[in-house]
């Protein structure tokens, strides 16, 4: 690679960090930060004065120097830090949370609100397979909640997911994939990674199968707690089993849009727990065409075996949004990372009376 040395009569025609010398005149005090009327946060903590030069103050307290002072009445100077003080208080000091989001579909003769973008939508294509014609009225009111930084979420996540272990004695075989908390001793996994199989023939998913002849585990720390299956549902290609584990379970939510930060936790060719970020690429996907196929998101994570039964976690609030389930590709280990939706989760849940958080 050929590297281009830069000329040296080349000269930034940026005027603000021309050097000394070039006409330019050297920076005042004034200049300094705070500049003239800026007034920080930091001022209204300490107790500083909100002042403005020539209309009711000086700076000569902050600079050492006489740089004139105003003979015009202080007037509502009071005003602007009691305003400084309102944004404090009630803004920066006083958490909020906005309720819940509200989108509203037109329907003829009036409107029927839902709580997400998704739910809504699905609403509007029964209504169209029926002939009935609906329209948008916008989203109504948008949920505000203070945000998690990424660190806590991270944090939080890795508390409560976990890699699990299923050995099949009778063909030898080890599986690995990621497992979490949905409610107390609850875990839930992929079906796949407690048995191979083929989805579109379920015959050899059968359960008392399963629980006689493959040992399940859940690791921590690299630490094997034993596991026992309590449900497993070929269709949806999820598992749910019982250990002793004590952990805090995951909100599951049904609100979530194409675009969004997400992160995913996984144990990927079997090093436990590895956090993997990116965002919704696509929602409601048909993979498979057999009767009770569910629909999956495709997201842009990175995903490799071991990946499987981890939660796709909402990079907002830290609440699962879906569960990594396959990778759609010609061959090898890289393609399009599809995450069943939540809704058949909470459905399947619900089915096996687990009682989820929401």
């Amino acid at each position: 690679m050929q590297i281009i040395p830069l000329k040296k009569e080349a000269r930034t025609f940026m005027p603000e960090i021309m050097a000394p010398g070039t006409g330019l005149s050297p920076l005042t005090p004034k200049s300094k930060v705070p500049t003239n009327n800026v007034h920080t946060i930091q001022d209204v903590l300490d107790g500083r004065k909100y002042q403005v030069p020539g209309g009711g103050g000086d700076w000569s307290d902050l600079w050492g120097e006489d740089v004139g002072k105003s003979y015009k009445d202080k007037g509502v100077d009071y005003k602007r830090q009691e305003r400084d003080w309102e944004i404090i208080e009630k803004m920066l000091n006083s958490p909020h949370d906005g309720g819940k989001e509200e989108w509203r579909v037109k329907i003829p003769g009036g409107a029927k609100t839902f709580n997400s973008f998704q739910s809504a939508q699905r609403y509007m294509m029964k209504l169209k397979d029926k002939g009935v014609n609906a329209n948008w009225a916008a989203r109504v009111k948008q949920a505000q909640t203070i945000q998690k930084s990424k660190v806590q979420v991270v944090s939080e996540g890795l508390g409560k997911t976990f890699m699990v272990e299923a050995i099949d004695f009778t063909r030898g075989v080890k599986e690995n994939g990621g497992a979490f908390c949905v409610s107390e001793h609850h875990f839930v996994t992929c079906a796949h990674v407690i048995k191979k199989y083929n989805k579109n023939d379920e015959k050899d998913l059968a359960f008392d199968d399963i629980s006689g002849n493959i040992r399940l585990s859940i690791i921590k720390n690299g630490r094997k707690y034993p596991a026992q299956l309590v449900a497993i549902d070929g269709a949806l290609d999820l598992a749910l089993l019982h250990c002793e584990i004590s952990a805090e379970p995951f909100k599951i939510s049904q609100n979530y849009l194409v675009g969004e930060d997400i992160l995913a936790i996984g144990s990927p060719h079997g090093f436990e727990n590895n956090v993997s970020f990116g965002k919704i690429g696509s929602v409601d996907r048909k993979i498979y065409v057999h009767k009770g196929a569910p629909e999956y998101m495709f997201v842009d994570l990175s995903v490799f075996s071991g990946n499987s039964g981890g939660p796709i976690i909402k990079m907002s609030d830290g609440s699962v949004i879906g569960v990594i389930t396959s990778i759609v590709a010609e061959s090898g280990e890289y393609g399009l990372n599809a995450g069943l939706q939540p809704e058949y989760l909470e459905r399947f849940c619900i089915m096996n009376e687990v009682n989820i958080e929401k």
